[in-house]
């Protein structure tokens, strides 16, 4: 919020080549389509201006899509669109810095404002119902959720767009979900081990779960939390 702006930013971290053809994203690696950050974004806009209007409130609203990834190149990209490149990320910050602004009681009561609306959970959210069993198994691509990942060293690779990972990094991540799925059920190297489905060493499972939890217990009762 500046003296007579609010800036509505969407930041992205997508790393890869890109390009935009139609107002539809693609990827050059894969040729996978993408939703459109841009296309979001005006619909965030539009009732982001509504809100301010329900609030009573008068403010020129600047919306823009930050690439923020120094890896991610976007080509086809039109002039006219409402983003910013890597390359272009530290001149729109220091233009931000060097206008000038004053703020008063007026912008602090719209920040006030917006952080009371500010919602934790989603309220239209619908949580299925199912159980373990039903759950493919597997780590997943974080760049295309493939699950066609292999294993080679210390890196996952996944067969369909090339994207590599850290094993470790692709493990705790895969524990991660698993909390996060079954809340209730201990974070062990076999349960994680079952779950990750490509490392085929659960002592190696044990060994990068030791590195990121605190282990509980011993030998065959032991458990990370």
């Amino acid at each position: 919020i500046s003296q007579g702006v609010i800036h509505l930013l969407d930041i992205k971290n997508y790393q890869g080549d890109y390009y935009l053809e139609s107002d539809k994203l693609f990827s050059v690696t894969t040729g996978s389509e993408f939703k459109n950050p841009v296309i979001q974004l005006k619909r965030s806009e539009t009732l982001f201006r509504q809100l301010l209007q329900n609030l009573k409130q008068s403010y020129l609203v600047e919306a823009l899509v930050v690439f923020i990834n120094p890896e991610f190149t976007l080509y086809h990209s039109p002039m006219d669109q409402p983003i910013i490149l890597p390359s272009q990320v530290n001149r729109f910050l220091n233009g931000l810095n060097k206008t000038p602004s004053k703020l008063n009681d007026r912008h602090n009561k719209i920040a006030q404002n917006l952080i009371s609306l500010h919602q934790e959970n989603n309220p239209f959210s619908i949580i299925p119902e199912f159980n373990y069993d039903q759950l493919r198994k597997g780590v997943t691509c974080t760049k295309c959720a493939s699950f066609s990942l292999i294993v080679q060293g210390k890196t996952c690779i996944c067969k369909e767009c090339g994207h590599k990972e850290l094993v470790s990094t692709a493990v705790i991540r895969s524990s991660k979900e698993f909390q996060l799925l079954f809340p209730t059920q201990k974070i062990t190297a076999n349960s994680i081990h079952e779950w990750c489905r490509i490392v085929e060493s659960k002592k190696r499972i044990g060994s990068i779960l030791g590195n990121h939890y605190k282990i509980v217990g011993v030998h065959q009762w032991s458990f990370y939390e």
